[in-house]
């Protein structure tokens, strides 16, 4: 592992323990609340291991916060209509290759979250997920990938599109040997 990821795991595993402290959680509670054990919430914060998205996302959940409030760097610009290349953020996440761009620079009062998601070959979301009250629209810019809802498997390349609520259990895998990029709206906001 290279000194940068260490760098971004520890800077990960330190915002989960200061949100924790901060919300007056244990690591057991939030160990409960996300699904694993306490064990493997110090680990996190210790930036020991890499974390899944579907764990950072059930962590998010359990300290009352989206999952992108774990990356965001507060004070989003005033003028906040136009974000020019290199202005949104990215988002890493810790295991694998997927990443995230904000196409905005500020989420607080939005009702949509447009993002730009890249899945490099073998990178997925590590199982299926849920965000509840929300609805996931997604344009499949470049590549192929595959979508998960519940028990079905949808094959998708670029040009193809897809709608679902976010309620459903979901989640997605590129299995190709090329990254896919995809365009994926979530309204309202929940990472």
């Amino acid at each position: 592992m290279g000194i940068e990821k260490l760098k971004e795991l520890q800077e990960l595993g330190n915002k989960i323990r200061s949100l924790r402290k901060s919300r007056k959680f244990t690591l057991q509670d939030i160990g409960n609340a996300a699904g694993c054990t306490k064990a493997y919430v110090s680990q996190i914060e210790n930036g020991v291991v890499s974390p899944s998205i579907s764990v950072l996302k059930r962590i998010a959940t359990a300290l009352e916060i989206r999952l992108v409030d774990l990356f965001i760097i507060p004070g989003a610009e005033e003028d906040d209509v136009v974000t020019k290349r290199g202005e949104g953020f990215r988002i890493k996440y810790p295991r694998g290759d997927a990443s995230l761009f904000m196409l905005v620079k500020n989420l607080d009062g939005r009702n949509m979250q447009p993002l730009l998601k890249r899945l490099d070959p073998k990178t997925g979301s590590d199982g299926l997920y849920v965000h509840n009250g929300s609805q996931e629209f997604g344009y499949i810019v470049s590549g192929k990938f595959d979508l998960m809802i519940e028990d079905k498997v949808y094959s998708l390349s670029e040009g193809d599109s897809f709608y679902f609520n976010s309620n459903r259990p979901h989640g997605f895998i590129n299995n190709s040997e090329e990254p896919a990029e995809v365009v994926w709206v979530i309204s309202p906001p929940t990472y």
